[in-house]
């Protein structure tokens, strides 16, 4: 492959494209026009198949209409020819991905595809167009011969031989009883015969038609006057088992009172350009840089072995997404990463070398294993663990050994009674629930299990809507002093009444938003609404009073989130001073985003920061120092953990009395949350917590009810 063709991942103007593809054609192919011209041809067919490419699939198949007119346009435009129509594609196939025009067009690697394919079929098309009208040519200059024959045979006998010899078709002429008179060289190829041996061949031998009766009717149908010429696909296979793939056209020679005399057979070979679709066909369907077939030869394969499934077959269908596997790709770059791509590619194929199954690459890190089972097949936690043992197993690139674990989903169950969109969706199920777990896990399909999350996701799915309608609301929990023995202070939490009767609580509403990615809007709403709704009803206590609000992960890392707070002070006339603001502890943890600027510039505005879950570990004693933070929250699951084991005979509740007074000492207070009961609420107090919520001191109420909660 020269320059012109090798593959490159530069960008590209479809002005350098049309330029290669000019280079590329003056040197395989014979254009009758100048290069300037050449190039503002091939630019204009560029710019074709990119409107074709820009328009969506559902518009009359856009793509592929601007493929198969090209592909005519190379016919028309004398750019033809085996090697420069499969170096033109070689070059549209590099050179359109790259195209700036197309960089934002979705699933475009399967467009280009079914665009070439296109284009191929076009030109396949219009050559066999060409080459009818060449048939009828022919078929004038031979009545045209016979009807000058007196006048210029010899001229006349010239020129048609010339046509007749030098047609790259072949052309075969016999008598109405189908006996060779004569036939081309192209012919003689084609049937792969010498020459000086076809006349007085019978022409249905030749083309392997004695048991097939069509073409013989169609030759009958010719000479009856019943057809006035036919065209008929045909594939020849010789003694030797090498196969053609021809087109064949016949029609009728006549003299000159219109009697019909002889047929005239133009057969064209086809064999390149089938070979050619073919290989169109079998990228499409296999994935380019591992081999493997992509998920819609898989969703095919996967439907054809649940369709001819014996009753009592079982099928094992794994889905397979590698762990973290963006770090190879951003650490090593993207050529290493394909690397371990093929590799592991080969690994799962010899994995299931000795069953019935398929392995595909159905995402850029996720795969899919389709087996058959059979007597020898593995139980699937044995396939589990040799599928995580051979992709750990390191690739060795410039050196460095790469490697990677994966989350593993099986199903494994009856052929019968499952679509394959519902034995897919089971496992990509039992997939996402086994990645919760960690890296490297693997997990069965658990249809209990898989009832639940599915009840789950339904009603996650419903939750902007919800939103939107008024659904979710805010409550107010007394956050009550342990010295005052009043309420000092409220915490705001989301509560969503469905419209089914059932609740869906602050915790369950913060982790559904996450995955919605409605978490953002949301707990900027939740911010402002609680200024301004305590706000409103602040003036019913007699004492000041404090509003905290817990901030989301993905809010406290927000670069705008002071902006955001100053907004909501402004727009319901709370002071900065009578604002506390959650910040998770998990988002100073992972010290990203500008949670630790955002906790600095939170206090010089004057509101209180507070470190929300806190455990029974010192860990978070540095953030106490280091930042100005007003309260540390205890977390309920710490809370829970010691109603389990009362008392001070625990390591947790030790560290817990022991760190309290440091905290303290910092000028930091300590929160309990969770304090459900009274015994719970004795040990907090014993333990000098300076703040609790939780049941025991008061549910969380509607706003409507803060005067009489506030009054008390």
């Amino acid at each position: 492959m020269n320059s012109t063709s090798a593959q490159s991942t530069g960008p590209l103007s479809v002005a350098e494209l049309a330029r290669d593809w000019a280079n590329l054609a003056g040197r395989t192919a014979y254009l009758p026009m100048s290069g300037a011209e050449v190039e503002q041809l091939l630019g204009a067919m560029v710019d074709q198949l990119v409107a074709g490419l820009r328009r969506p699939m559902v518009e009359g198949r856009a793509a592929v209409q601007a493929g198969a007119d090209v592909g005519a346009a190379m016919v028309e435009n004398h750019l033809v020819g085996m090697r420069s129509v499969v170096r033109s594609i070689e070059l549209l196939g590099d050179g359109l991905p790259r195209l700036a025009e197309l960089s934002d067009v979705e699933d475009l690697a399967a467009g280009v595809l079914q665009t070439l394919a296109a284009l191929a079929g076009g030109y396949a098309d219009a050559l066999r167009r060409r080459t009818f009208h060449e048939q009828e040519d022919v078929k004038q200059a031979l009545l045209k011969a016979k009807r000058d024959a007196e006048r210029g045979l010899r001229v006349s006998e010239a020129r048609f031989r010339e046509i007749f010899s030098a047609s790259a078709v072949g052309i075969a002429i016999s008598d109405l009883s189908g006996v060779l008179v004569d036939a081309n060289a192209a012919f003689a190829d084609i049937v792969r015969r010498p020459p000086a041996e076809l006349p007085g061949l019978r022409l249905i031998q030749l083309l392997r038609a004695e048991h097939d009766t069509a073409l013989e009717e169609a030759y009958h149908a010719l000479t009856t006057g019943a057809l006035i010429r036919f065209q008929h696909p045909r594939r020849l296979t010789d003694s030797s088992g090498e196969v053609a793939w021809t087109h064949i056209a016949g029609s009728l020679l006549r003299d000159a009172e219109g009697a019909p005399t002889h047929h005239i057979t133009v057969i064209e070979d086809l064999t390149e350009l089938q070979l050619l679709r073919q290989e169109l066909s079998a990228q499409a369907l296999h994935d380019v840089l591992t081999g493997l077939p992509n998920e819609q030869y898989f969703m095919s394969r996967l439907q054809e072995v649940l369709e001819r499934a014996d009753p009592s077959a079982q099928v094992t269908l794994g889905r397979i997404n590698l762990d973290n596997f963006a770090v190879i790709n951003d650490g090593s770059g993207r050529s290493t990463g394909e690397r371990l791509l093929r590799s592991i590619a080969s690994r799962l194929q010899d994995l299931v070398v000795d069953e019935q199954a398929m392995v595909a690459r159905v995402g850029t890190d996720d795969f899919a294993i389709l087996i058959e089972d059979g007597p020898a097949t593995p139980d699937v936690a044995v396939l589990a663990k040799s599928i995580n043992d051979e992709l750990v197993e390191p690739v060795y690139v410039e050196g460095r050994g790469l490697a990677v674990s994966a989350g593993v989903g099986l199903v494994r169950r009856s052929a019968s009674g499952i679509s394959p969109g519902e034995l897919v969706r089971a496992a990509d199920a039992t997939l996402h629930r086994v990645k919760r777990s960690g890296r490297g896990q693997w997990g069965l399909y658990d249809a209990k299990a898989d009832v639940e999350e599915r009840d789950r996701y339904r009603v996650i799915a419903e939750m902007p809507g919800a939103w939107e309608s008024g659904e979710i609301s805010l409550e107010y929990q007394p956050l009550y002093g342990m010295a005052s023995e009043r309420v000092e202070a409220l915490q705001a939490l989301l509560c969503w009444d469905r419209v089914d009767g059932s609740t869906v609580e602050h915790a369950d509403c913060l982790a559904m938003a996450e995955q919605t990615g409605l978490v953002h809007s949301l707990g900027r709403w939740m911010l402002e609404q609680a200024c301004v709704e305590l706000a409103r009803w602040s003036t019913a206590a007699a004492r000041p009073l404090l509003l905290h609000v817990d901030l989301t992960a993905r809010l406290s890392e927000d670069p705008d989130l002071v902006g955001v707070v100053r907004a909501a002070l402004a727009k319901s006339g709370l002071r900065a001073a009578d604002l506390r603001v959650g910040v998770p502890l998990e988002t100073l943890w992972r010290d990203r985003g500008d949670v630790t600027d955002n906790v600095q510039v939170l206090a010089d505005i004057g509101a209180g920061v507070v470190l929300v879950g806190a455990a029974a570990g010192p860990g978070y004693l540095a953030y106490v120092e280091d930042l100005p933070v007003t309260a540390v929250e205890v977390a309920p699951k710490m809370v829970r953990r010691l109603a389990q084991r009362p008392g001070d005979d625990s390591v947790v509740s030790r560290s817990i009395r022991h760190t309290i007074p440091l905290m303290q000492s910092a000028g930091t207070k300590v929160i309990a949350s969770g304090v459900d009961t009274l015994e719970q609420a004795v040990w907090w107090r014993s333990a000098g917590t300076d703040a609790a919520r939780g049941e025991h001191f008061g549910p969380p109420v509607p706003p409507e009810e803060l005067p009489a909660l506030l009054g008390g």
